[in-house]
């Protein structure tokens, strides 16, 4: 994605992101989100993807990077979202069902409100909660992504990222990716996830292609996220 937008702006689609707004503020108060913004530009030589600024969530349809806590905020919001709406499907993709655990209690609830909620991972599948369709990851570069989709008959949300250091633990991760209200766009993921759910391991690729995420060095990732916040970017 980028900030050029192809396709203008729907009414709902506007009236989404300000709902968005309404429940992602709290979550920035309670978590240290940090997020910037990924400035493509090139040369005759090569193409060059740098570190931006830290930006103010939320800036949607540009690919950012982002610290575990940015995240997390983004995700209950959309969460948080589709609760309100209470009607629709949500689709979240968890690494490992481990990760899961301590959301169990808040996806039981979520899982009340809407028609359906798909929750990918690996490993053994929680247990007591029949109203959510837990789905293996059988692909591993599936493993690198935290997907959350949220779609409806008026609202729609999705996060894209894909992890791009190599940190196990979860405070250490960072991911690279985006977040839109745009109807198209989260139609498209949530039917790649779908088909990729009944065993079509081809969409696997296309959803490699579908957006463009840059790579970045871990010491240039490493260097930009534990440096002095005080010092200039």
């Amino acid at each position: 994605m980028n900030s050029s937008r192809m396709i203008a702006e729907t009414t709902n689609e506007a009236h989404t992101k300000k709902r968005f707004e309404k429940v992602l503020k709290p979550y920035l108060h309670e978590y240290e989100a940090d997020i910037c913004s990924l400035e493509p530009h090139s040369s005759r030589q090569r193409k060059m993807v740098r570190l931006g600024d830290r930006v103010e969530v939320p800036a949607t349809d540009i690919t950012h990077l982002f610290n575990n806590k940015a995240m997390l905020a983004v995700s209950h919001a959309i969460e948080d979202l589709a609760s309100e709406i209470r009607e629709g499907e949500l689709i979240s993709t968890f690494q490992n069902f481990d990760n899961f655990q301590p959301q169990k209690k808040r996806y039981k609830g979520i899982a009340r409100d809407l028609d359906a909620v798909r929750v990918w991972g690996e490993g053994t599948p929680p247990k007591r909660c029949p109203q959510i369709d837990f789905i293996p990851l059988f692909r591993e570069e599936m493993k690198r992504y935290w997907v959350v989709v949220f779609n409806s008959p008026q609202q729609h949300a999705a996060l894209v990222c894909r992890q791009v250091n190599e940190a196990d633990t979860f405070n250490r991760k960072i991911f690279a990716g985006f977040y839109t209200f745009n109807p198209f766009v989260v139609e498209s993921f949530r039917r790649q996830l779908n088909l990729m759910s009944v065993g079509l391991d081809s969409v696997v690729a296309e959803f490699e292609t579908q957006f463009k995420i840059p790579t970045l060095s871990l010491k240039e990732i490493r260097d930009y996220f534990e440096r002095d916040p005080a010092s200039p970017a």
